[in-house]
């Protein structure tokens, strides 16, 4: 079977912490064509390249994740009516990246009030936020096993197999919490899974 390839989407994104307790978060979505392509929409012929190139700034607090500022840009889109839009993330700042967030992002950004690719970026990112705020957490410095974190493992609670409500990293944070009840002093390795 031949395949050609048609349409690569490459979407990255970076997390940071900062002095100030603070991670930033910054996304890149970019669709290409491999091709020249007829926009149907605009009937406008274009030459093989990017169609969309989009790029997202979150800063959040730690461990609270909540959304302090956020920044888009949109250098390359079908439309310069496209960029209409791209402040419409505003309406996430002092929303917190926990469970129920995606379908919150989806209510108050989806659809017609916002833009598909803005918000897959966007989903990624909030994605990237929780793994960042682990990184922050696990991080080791100058030798030394960081402490627990201070923030809530259970909010990753069903969000995939292993996280499932009967599995094993519950059952390992479960009993890590009965330990620190019981006085019981562990380090950060045994037993609470990285993420």
């Amino acid at each position: 079977m031949k395949k050609d390839l048609i349409h690569s989407r490459k979407i990255t994104v970076n997390c940071y912490e900062t002095d100030e307790e603070e991670l930033i978060i910054e996304g890149s979505l970019i669709d290409e064509r491999l091709f020249p392509f007829q926009i149907h929409a605009l009937n406008e012929r274009r030459e093989a390249g990017p169609i969309h190139h989009i790029a997202l700034s979150m800063k959040l607090s730690v461990p609270q994740l909540e959304i302090i500022s956020l920044n888009s840009e949109m250098p390359v889109v079908p439309d310069a009516g496209c960029r209409e839009i791209k402040d419409a993330v505003q309406k996430l700042a002092g929303r917190h990246i926990r469970p129920g967030f995606t379908n919150e992002a989806r209510e108050l950004f989806g659809k017609t009030e916002g833009c598909l690719h803005l918000t897959n970026l966007l989903l990624a990112m909030s994605s990237a936020a929780i793994q960042g705020l682990w990184s922050h957490f696990s991080r080791i410095r100058q030798g030394k096993t960081p402490p627990l974190p201070p923030t809530d493992p259970l909010m990753l609670l069903n969000s995939c197999h292993m996280w499932r409500k009967d599995g094993p990293f519950v059952e390992r944070i479960e009993r890590r919490r009965d330990a620190a009840r019981n006085g019981e002093q562990r380090s950060y390795a045994e037993g609470l899974p990285d993420e």
